[in-house]
């Protein structure tokens, strides 16, 4: 949804450039190292920066995604009689919260939303900022006119776009895998207890396929997080530079 979207991309900016402000200027900068120490802490920074606003991104992003995931799914299982009757998003939105008294309705599942949404944004943009620092170092081109070309430029920016992006997305779901493993089970209701919970599915997967199966749909995941994220990461970076003052085009 593209209103989710832009909210995700405000809250990851400004929350992304306070905190480092904060931290890597005053707190840890200023107060504690002279200029060169310092500049060795720049990725540790980056990287516990990217994770906080990832996981800020994240959480606000779904008060959109979840009330919007509410409506659309009332609307796919209602029959041809329902939906011409009462179908459209403010009625559903009206029923909604008649039947599960007010607002609160519209954030069935926000908890399980989270529970993915938070630790996945946090590592993939905690991964994301410290290879963007830790890789412009080796792919910085030698001081020379040619190095100064628009052309080699841009494709020095890419290729540390696509190397943070890739290196992100692995780390992201490898380590989160387990937990959306977990909470897609819990939401198909795939656990034979009638009173389900995440430790209860987590036991019966780890019983029936070991920790094999926590892994499952890891490669599609990894191929699908990279391909997304490396194009909003690119689209982020390239509106941070084209909205800078001094940018010309």
């Amino acid at each position: 949804a593209v209103p989710a979207r832009v909210l995700y991309i405000t809250v990851l900016e400004s929350s992304r450039e306070g905190i480092n402000s904060t931290v890597a200027d005053q707190m840890l900068i200023e107060a504690y190292f002279g200029p060169e120490e310092a500049h060795a802490y720049l990725p540790l920074v980056s990287t516990l920066s990217g994770a906080a606003a990832g996981g800020l991104a994240a959480v606000s992003a779904q008060t959109i995604v979840v009330p919007m995931d509410v409506i659309s799914q009332r609307q796919m299982i209602m029959n041809t009689e329902s939906y011409k009757a009462h179908g459209s998003a403010l009625q559903v939105v009206q029923n909604v919260m008649k039947k599960h008294g007010g607002i609160k309705g519209l954030y069935q599942g926000f908890g399980l939303s989270i529970m993915s949404g938070l630790p996945t944004g946090s590592v993939w943009w905690a991964t994301y900022g410290g290879c963007q620092v830790r890789l412009s170092s080796y792919t910085a081109l030698q001081p020379s006119p040619a190095a100064d070309h628009p052309i080699l430029q841009y494709a020095k920016r890419g290729l540390l776009q696509l190397l943070s992006g890739i290196s992100a997305a692995v780390v992201a779901s490898t380590l989160t895998q387990p937990l959306d493993v977990v909470k897609t089970r819990l939401q198909v209701g795939s656990s034979s207890s009638s009173s389900s919970s995440m430790v209860v599915v987590a036991q019966e997967l780890w019983n029936t396929s070991g920790y094999r199966g926590f892994f499952r749909g890891l490669g599609p995941r990894i191929m699908h997080m990279g391909l997304w994220g490396t194009l909003l990461s690119g689209a982020y970076e390239f509106l941070r530079h084209v909205s800078r003052i001094d940018y010309e085009f």
